[in-house]
C-alpha cells in the first residue's frame, strides 16, 4: 500500500504546480469602468461697475434744534402750538400772565412822563436864571459907572460916595449869585435829561419784560415736543418746547484714524449753495423709509483725533433738496445707514463669491472650458454682497460671459472633466438655489 500512496501524492503536487495563480496586480472590474465626470453648477462672469464703500450707522440730527425756555417766570395762560405744528419765525407758541408786566410798563410810562415834565421845568428855571443874571449884570454895570463918575468929579460928599461904592459892591455880589443860580439850573437841566434817559431805559426794559411773556419761535421749524401745559407755573429753567428745523439735517459719525488721509485727500467741489464739500459720495437709507435713498455730502472733517478712541469726527449734510424734498424724507432722530463711496471701477470682472477657493492668502477659481475645469489664479478687488471683483494673475485669463464653477468645486483639480448645470438657468426663487445659497460661505 505504501508504494501506491507516493505516486498519488506526487500527482497532486504536480497538478497544483501547473494550475495558474490569480494576478493580484491586474485591473479589477470596478476599476475597469471609466471615471464619471464631476457634476458642477456654474454662473456667468459679468463685467460691471464695482465700488469701494464704507458703511456705518448713525442718527440724523438737525443743524438747528433747541429747547425753548421762558425768559421770565409766571403762569401759562395760553398754549398756542402743539407737537408736529410747523411754525414761522416769531410765531407765539405760549403766553405767560401779562398783568404784572403791564402794570410795570404803565408805571414806567408815567415815570417817563414825569421825567419829561421835569426836563421842561428845569429848562424854564434855566431861562429864568439867565434873565436874572442879565438884569444883575446891567445893574452892576450901571452902579459901576455911577460910582466912577461921581468919584472923578469930586463934587459929592464922602458919605454919598461910600453909599455908591456899597451899591456897586452889592450889585457885583448879586451878579455872582445870579451866575451861580444859572450854573445850578444848568446842572438841573442836565440832571433832568439824565433822569429822562433813565426813565426811557426803564420803559424799554419793561416793554422787553412784557415781550418775554410771549414765548416765540426763534426760527422757522417744527415743534418736536411740547412739555408745557395750560396753568403751569414756569421759571427761566423750565423747558417748554423743542423746536427743530427739518430742512437743515446732518449726520455725525466717527472713523478710525487710518482713514483720515482718505477723507482729507478727497478734492473739494463747489455745491449749489456756494459752500464746499468733499467729493466722496454719500447715500443714506433708513428702515423707516423703505425704498428711499437720500444723497448727502461730507460737510467737514475734524482736524483732530480723539485720543481715547483713536477716531476722528465726520459731519455729513443730509439736507433735502429739490426732488428729495418732494416725497417723504429723513427726520431728526431717525437711525440711518450711511454708505460712503470712495472709489469706482467701471469695467470690473465680477464673479460670485462662492466660486472662490482660498489657499492661505492666495485665491483661485475654476472656469468651465471645453468640458473641463481650468484653474485660474486671481487677486481680489472690491466686494459687494454676494459678488466680488477679481483680476486674473499673470499667465491666466478670465473674460466676461465665461462660466465659473460655484457648486462642486471643492475637490476639483485642474483639467478634471465636469458636467455643467448652469446655476443662473433656475428661477430666482428656486428652493434648490435657496438651499445652495444658504450652505455656501462667502
Amino acid at each position: 500500500m505504501e508504494p501506491l500512496r507516493s505516486p498519488l501524492a506526487l500527482s497532486l503536487i504536480l497538478l497544483a504546480a501547473c494550475t495558474p495563480k490569480p494576478d493580484d496586480t491586474g485591473p479589477r472590474a470596478s476599476e475597469v469602468r471609466l471615471r464619471e465626470a464631476t457634476r458642477v453648477r456654474t454662473a456667468a462672469v459679468v463685467e460691471r461697475e464695482m465700488v469701494r464703500r464704507l458703511e456705518t450707522t448713525t442718527v440724523v440730527e438737525s443743524e438747528r434744534e433747541i429747547t425753548i425756555v421762558p425768559r421770565r417766570g409766571g403762569n401759562i395762560v395760553e398754549v398756542r402750538a402743539e407737537e408736529g405744528d410747523s411754525v414761522s419765525e416769531g410765531q407765539v407758541l405760549a403766553l405767560i400772565d401779562q398783568r404784572d408786566a403791564n402794570s410795570a410798563l404803565e408805571e414806567a410810562r408815567i415815570a417817563l412822563r414825569e421825567a419829561s415834565d421835569n426836563c421842561v421845568k428845569a429848562d424854564i428855571a434855566k431861562r429864568e436864571s439867565a434873565g436874572r443874571l442879565e438884569r444883575a449884570r446891567l445893574t452892576s454895570e450901571q452902579a459901576q459907572r455911577e460910582f466912577e463918575r461921581n468919584e472923578k468929579t469930586g463934587l459929592v460928599a464922602q458919605r454919598d460916595l461910600d453909599a455908591l461904592r456899597l451899591t456897586r459892591d452889592t450889585t457885583r455880589q448879586d451878579l455872582d449869585v445870579a451866575q451861580l443860580t444859572l450854573d445850578r439850573t444848568d446842572f438841573e437841566v442836565k440832571a433832568a435829561a439824565t433822569a429822562k434817559e433813565r426813565a426811557q431805559l426803564r420803559l424799554e426794559r419793561e416793554e422787553l419784560n412784557l415781550s418775554h411773556t410771549e414765548i416765540k419761535a426763534p426760527f422757522p421749524g417744527t415743534i418736536a415736543s411740547r412739555t408745557v401745559r395750560l396753568g403751569d407755573s414756569v421759571t427761566t429753567a423750565t423747558p417748554l418746547f423743542v423746536l427743530t428745523d427739518s430742512s437743515k439735517l446732518r449726520a455725525v459719525f466717527h472713523r478710525p484714524q487710518r482713514e483720515l488721509a482718505l477723507f482729507n485727500g478727497a478734492a473739494t467741489s463747489a455745491t449749489s449753495d456756494g459752500s464746499t464739500g468733499l467729493s466722496l459720495e454719500v447715500l443714506a437709507t433708513s428702515e423707516a423709509l423703505p425704498g428711499v435713498e437720500v444723497r448727502g455730502r461730507i460737510q467737514r472733517v475734524s482736524p483732530t483725533i480723539d485720543a481715547a478712541s483713536g477716531s476722528f469726527r465726520v459731519t455729513v449734510d443730509l439736507s433735502p433738496d429739490g426732488a428729495d424734498s418732494a416725497g417723504p424724507g429723513l427726520l431728526p432722530g431717525m437711525l440711518v445707514r450711511l454708505e460712503i463711496i470712495t472709489d469706482r471701477h467701471a469695467e470690473a470682472i465680477v464673479i460670485p463669491k462662492r466660486a472662490l477657493q482660498r489657499e492661505g492668502e492666495a485665491a483661485h477659481l475654476f472656469v468651465l472650458r471645453d468640458g473641463q475645469a481650468q484653474r485660474v489664479d486671481v487677486t481680489l478687488g472690491y466686494a459687494e454682497d454676494e459678488l466680488t471683483e477679481v483680476t486674473p494673475a499673470a499667465g491666466h485669463s478670465l473674460a466676461a460671459a465665461e462660466r465659473v464653477i460655484v457648486v462642486g468645486n471643492r475637490d476639483l483639480q485642474d483639467g478634471d472633466e465636469v458636467t455643467d448645470s448652469p446655476l443662473d438657468d433656475e428661477p430666482e426663487d428656486s428652493p434648490h438655489q435657496a438651499g445652495e445659497n444658504g450652505t455656501q460661505g462667502n
